[in-house]
């Protein structure tokens, strides 16, 4: 369906003009006139009148003498501009005023013309015509108005449902996997997020993790984050990504290989769009708890031990995308029991308050090891109220609504906890 189409011009206006004077036969006099002229035709006596007939039915122009009893055309002006009718109403003041005083008092009124008393036909006829105009030019505002809303409403349902989509590629949330504990949260700066995470069992005795952070915001990062993620989901079942076979045996790549092959095949795919995503992927042995991993330009990883010391894994490394012949190095670390090892993108260390103080790898590694004891959602809860304190504590917390809805900070977040649990703690 196309939505953005011109409007087409707005038919001609059956106008109706409301006529409010005091003076019966005034009102019959220009009635006459506006009928003749082609105009529908309404009266009222003084103001309170003139406001029941203008809640009655649709009236485009009012013509209203200042002075009356009960409310004058001042006060006329004034109660039709704090009301919504659902049009705009164009009011003319009749007046034997000609004081500038007067005249500022009418328009500071919300009246929108003026004509003298006794009126001249010819003057009010210009006037009116002038009236249709602008009534015309706000009657086709508001149909394009309303269309451009209709495309808003309709772009924003898109957006909602691209959010669920990509929703439905995260992991399970608290996943127990052969002696080790995964958990996440995830906090798009708008509906989509240029944030990807998932972790998964690779063969028998390992499991594989990724962490993406793809460079920009919106749609087209969220494209490219779900393009990533789905390389690892076809990885996973073939042997051509995340797999080798050393003398027939099949066995997980190396960390630094499969980034190298995703760089290969990005930068091939990268000729027309400069785009590229910081990446961190790697793969545990389930009986030991040794693990690898590479570091494509994603902030540097840490594990925090049971114990509450707190080490660095990783020193940096090229962004994906960027050059293709760009090389890439494995790390190793051991998991103890009890161990957490934390991924995360940029968008949390590098949140701003009012000051453009970034919160900083610093405080997240303190928070973080605070909260060591805490269950993995607890943890998740205290980094996201610690953020929102840090730079937007004014927004309303929408974590835990079950709505999915933009959140109020600049960058995409996400964060990845791994933990190492006895068998007796996992059932537990």
């Amino acid at each position: 369906m196309e939505l953005l189409t011109q409007s087409p011009p707005a038919g001609p206006l059956q106008v109706t003009v409301l006529i409010v004077d005091d003076s019966k036969s005034y009102r019959h006099l220009m009635a006459a006139a506006l009928i003749k002229w082609g105009f529908s035709v309404c009266e009222a006596e003084d103001g309170q009148q003139a406001l029941q007939k203008l809640a009655q039915q649709p009236i485009h122009i009012v013509i209203s003498d200042w002075e009356m009893p009960v409310m004058d055309g001042v006060a006329l002006c004034q109660a039709i501009r704090s009301r919504d009718f659902g049009h705009y109403i164009y009011v003319i003041l009749l007046t034997a005023r000609q004081s500038i005083e007067d005249l500022l008092t009418g328009m500071e009124s919300g009246a929108d013309d003026f004509l003298s008393k006794p009126v001249n036909q010819s003057q009010l006829r210009a006037r009116l015509h002038a009236a249709e105009r602008v009534l015309l030019l706000e009657s086709t505002l508001a149909a394009r108005n309303e269309k451009l809303s209709y495309a808003y409403r309709q772009i924003e349902s898109d957006l909602q449902a691209a959010a669920k989509l990509q929703h439905s590629f995260l992991p399970t949330h608290n996943l127990f996997l052969s002696g080790f504990e995964f958990d996440w949260m995830f906090l798009p700066s708008a509906y989509v997020s240029g944030d990807s995470l998932n972790y998964f069992p690779l063969g028998d005795q390992h499991i594989a993790f990724f962490s993406v952070d793809v460079a920009g915001h919106g749609v087209s990062a969220a494209m490219l984050s779900l393009a990533v993620a789905r390389e690892f989901l076809t990885g996973r079942i073939s042997s051509l990504l995340l797999h080798q076979t050393p003398e027939g045996e099949r066995v997980p790549a190396a960390p630094h290989r499969v980034v190298e092959e995703l760089n290969q095949r990005f930068c091939l795919d990268n000729e027309q769009v400069v785009s590229y995503y910081t990446l961190i992927y790697g793969v545990i042995h389930t009986a030991t708890g040794n693990g690898v991993l590479c570091q494509a330009g994603h902030p540097t990883p840490f594990i925090i031990r049971a114990g509450g010391e707190l080490s660095s894994v990783g020193e940096g490394g090229m962004p994906v995308g960027l050059f293709a012949d760009a090389e890439y190095q494995d790390i190793h670390f051991t998991l103890e029991m009890g161990d957490r090892l934390y991924l995360y993108s940029d968008g949390i260390i590098e949140c701003e308050n009012h000051l453009q103080e970034l919160y900083g790898e610093q405080r997240l590694q303190a928070l973080l090891t605070e909260c060591r004891g805490l269950a993995k959602d607890r943890v998740f809860a205290s980094v996201e109220n610690a953020l929102n304190t840090w730079c937007c504590s004014e927004h309303e917390n929408s974590r835990g609504t079950g709505a999915i809805s933009p959140q109020p900070f600049a960058d995409d977040i996400s964060l990845m906890a791994i933990e190492r649990i006895s068998l007796s703690t996992a059932t537990q």
